[in-house]
């Protein structure tokens, strides 16, 4: 699984990674599914909704999720369906009717529910514990919760002609490799359905540094299955915020009404195949993704892009709309860097919606979706300034996400 999660500024989910992984790993969750109660629950209607929209609407190209996650709903009007075939062994897979352990008849908590299957050894080719193809030595772009096999202290960049004009010389040939064995994890994203943490940036322009909430792999994937790239729900539970307006009194109107989200059900296409690397960890596209048809640089759903943006792939082109779904003021197009937001904590912001190409800047250009092993072990002298929202200062090692050590990976783009 390779869902982005994190926003292209520093300090997204500072408080939902968990630096002691091995706690998280260990950990079975008392108190089983707070937010991801609501996770399963949703499941079983937004998620049989999104379903019937893939099988139904002929979105996309099909399903290439194998196991409990295929999903076997049925269409309307469907007549003398088998019900051995639809149901196989799924249903147990996941659920007990008499002695299940956790909420909405889980047999077991997540993430150790998820780990039954996704990690080495255990039959899925996820290994996202480890943040490898299981049983190679390819690497899940996503990198792992326990471990992760970025190259993240080898990242190299070969430098093109100075231009005679600007004299700018540009930047070319950004590689990061995989690494053969991978190293434990600085930052991720904490996702044991129990630790609540901040999502930098939700909400709506001057309402705080963001909204806390519990994930856990529910949050951001459809185990029931629903056509989506690497069955990433359209919406993640809990993403979207709601800007509410002091209770009115009886009879009158509020002054300000609720808003939504500007990105909801985002639609990332599915693969053909999925890619895995062993080459360059910088490339965080997925060529086996299919194009959007019609879409053009212009309007693709990461916000607004340049006009001469090409179209991209269905999920470098939708995945900076997915990420912003919670981190809804880490979007950003060109030229937000000299254009003020109107947010006094996110005010300029780096673009994060660049669409037509793996590389470009986009949320998951700079950052991973699981966890990185990126050592953060530089600190200029004098240097006090936090690197979070609010000036919010970071644990120390705290990787971000990132993918290059010591925030190189603001120089496999910039020659600065």
């Amino acid at each position: 699984m390779q869902p982005p999660f994190r926003g292209a500024a520093h300090g997204v989910f500072l408080n939902m990674h968990e630096h002691n992984v091995h706690e998280h790993i260990e950990r079975n969750g008392a108190r089983v599914m707070r937010n991801g109660s609501r996770a399963v629950k949703k499941l079983l209607f937004l998620g049989i909704g999104s379903a019937l929209v893939f099988t139904m609407g002929g979105v996309g190209p099909a399903q290439a999720d194998n196991g409990p996650h295929m999903s076997s709903i049925q269409a309307a009007g469907t007549v003398g369906v088998v019900i051995a075939n639809a149901g196989a062994s799924k249903c147990a897979s996941c659920h007990r009717a008499h002695t299940a352990q956790a909420e909405y008849l889980l047999k077991q908590a997540q993430p150790q529910l998820c780990y039954t299957c996704h990690q080495a050894g255990a039959g899925a080719t996820t290994d996202v514990v480890n943040g490898q193809r299981a049983g190679t030595t390819q690497a899940l772009r996503g990198g792992g919760f326990k471990t992760a096999a970025i190259g993240s202290g080898k990242a190299t960049k070969d430098m093109g002609p100075a231009d005679l004009v600007t004299g700018r010389i540009a930047t070319l040939n950004q590689t990061i490799p995989a690494l053969t064995l991978p190293a434990a994890t600085t930052s991720r994203h904490q996702i044991d359905g129990t630790t609540a943490g901040t999502a930098w940036g939700n909400g709506a322009n001057g309402s705080g540094l963001g909204k806390s909430i519990t994930l856990e792999c529910g949050s951001c994937h459809d185990p029931h299955g629903n056509g989506n790239y690497r069955i990433l729900r359209p919406m993640p539970n809990d993403s979207q915020w709601v800007v509410k307006a002091a209770v009115p009194a009886v009879g009158t109107t509020p002054a300000v009404p609720a808003v939504m989200s500007p990105a909801t059900n985002v639609v990332v296409p599915d693969a053909t195949a999925y890619g895995y690397t062993t080459a360059n960890y910088w490339l965080a596209g997925d060529t086996n993704v299919p194009t959007n048809v019609g879409a053009t640089g212009g309007t693709a759903l990461s916000g607004t892009a340049k006009a001469t943006d090409p179209a991209g792939d269905g999920y470098i082109q939708n995945v900076a709309s997915w990420c912003t779904t919670c981190h809804t003021r880490y979007l950003a197009g060109s030229g937000s860097y000299k254009t003020a937001s109107g947010d006094a904590t996110f005010m300029y912001r780096h673009r994060s919606n660049a669409n037509y190409k793996a590389g470009a800047a986009n949320c998951i250009t700079c950052h991973v979706s699981h966890g990185s092993n990126a050592a953060m072990t530089v600190t200029p002298a004098g240097d006090n300034v936090g690197l979070l929202p609010g000036n919010t200062a970071a644990p120390a090692g705290d990787s971000h996400l990132l993918r290059v050590d010591n925030r190189g990976t603001c120089v496999m783009c910039h020659n600065v």
